[in-house]
């Protein structure tokens, strides 16, 4: 076999028979089922890709079984052998489909590509920006989340971030600071790392929708580096051409709450962010995301701010997934990316570049009601 095969699975014993055999003593959750071989000489050689049958569950990968342990596993549910080894061997032998032909497009699977996940995520990473007419300005943060649905479909996520500055601008900011009113330099220089800065935000979201109010009283604004005139408005306590805060005598604006509106439907993304505190016009990203490659996912786009264009990319090497059958009938899901990198760019002095590792949990415990086996 020299082409990928997939098979939609519409029998619900066969269904049940894979999911118990992947996690004993639990059904299978509602869903679309794909049993997928990928493309690859030598089938069944061990070595081969298409040594492996994955089995995915609306798009998503959660487990995958040896070839000969899968056709052992179809062979003993007799009615459907024959069309499994058609399907593979003859010739209505399935590709796989174009955009158009892969998917339905009735009313469930339209909801359930707009679908915001569930579940807990860590991340703790680092991160460098550049704006012109300064020095590079360094970054390390820690993040937590936390999302749940309740209702089938309505989601409610809170989340909790801390963020540590050091050098450029910051090291600009504390320097205007001990020599404004005309007093003398200290005779010491300010330590390179900043006060950390603690932030939360809370969302709620529908399908296809959701709205995220978020504490950003910092230092820099996310999209500072988009600034070209950063140096200059933190000296002078002056607006810059997109950056509004610094206009005061501390580079934070205390109890700066911020508005964001995301949208997705399958890998779309948009976002508009209004901060009218921090940014003298909204935000906007679009973009595609959670793109399938060799070495993991990535996803690439936009970041527009007025007349201010910007491109984007990331990429999650390794995208890894396990599954683990805890608690009993409710099987958890871990997903890492020990290497995030996200790298947005405008041009050689104003860009911003992070590197970080990331951990998703998702339990069906997360997604409201649930049912047991």
């Amino acid at each position: 076999m020299d082409r990928a095969a997939i098979l939609e699975l519409s029998d619900t014993a066969l269904i049940a028979h894979a999911w118990r055999a992947l996690f004993p003593d639990s059904l299978p959750p509602e869903g679309e089922y794909i049993a997928l071989i990928p493309a690859g000489e030598g089938a069944g050689e061990g070595t081969s890709p298409a040594s492996e049958v994955f089995l995915l569950r609306n798009g998503t990968e959660v487990g995958r079984f040896d070839r000969a342990e899968w056709d052992q596993l179809v062979a003993s549910m007799p009615t459907k052998r024959h069309r499994w080894a058609a399907a593979l061997e003859g010739p209505e032998k399935q590709e796989v489909p174009l955009l158009w032909e892969a998917g339905k497009w009735d009313l469930p699977a339209i909801v359930d590509r707009a679908e915001w996940p569930a579940g807990f995520t860590f991340g703790v990473g680092s991160g460098v920006g550049m704006a012109r007419s300064s020095k590079p300005q360094y970054q390390r943060n820690i993040d937590f989340g936390w999302d749940q649905k309740v209702f089938g479909h309505f989601l409610l996520g809170a989340s909790l971030h801390r963020s540590q500055y050091g050098g450029g601008l910051t090291r600009v900011g504390e320097e205007a600071a001990d020599t404004a009113g005309g007093r003398l330099a200290p005779l010491f220089s300010p330590p390179f790392w900043g006060d950390g800065y603690w932030g939360w935000a809370f969302s709620a979201g529908v399908p296809g929708l959701r709205y995220t109010l978020s504490l950003a009283d910092q230092p820099l604004p996310k999209y500072f580096w988009l600034e070209t005139r950063a140096s200059h408005a933190i000296r002078t306590h002056s607006q810059g051409r997109l950056i509004s805060q610094w206009t005061g005598d501390k580079m934070e604006l205390s109890g700066n709450l911020s508005q964001s509106l995301d949208a997705r439907f399958g890998v779309m993304r948009y976002g508009i962010l209004f901060d009218f505190d921090a940014y003298r016009v909204p935000v906007q990203t679009v973009g595609v995301d959670d793109l399938p490659a060799i070495f993991g996912s990535w996803g690439a786009g936009l970041v527009i701010a007025s007349d201010l264009l910007a491109t984007r990319a990331w990429v999650d090497i390794p995208d890894a997934a396990l599954t683990l059958d805890a608690p009993r009938n409710w099987p958890t899901r871990f997903r890492f990316a020990f290497l995030r990198l996200e790298f947005d760019y405008r041009n050689q002095k104003s860009f911003s570049l992070g590197l970080s590792v990331r951990l998703n949990i998702q339990n069906p415990i997360m997604a409201l009601p649930i049912t047991r086996s």
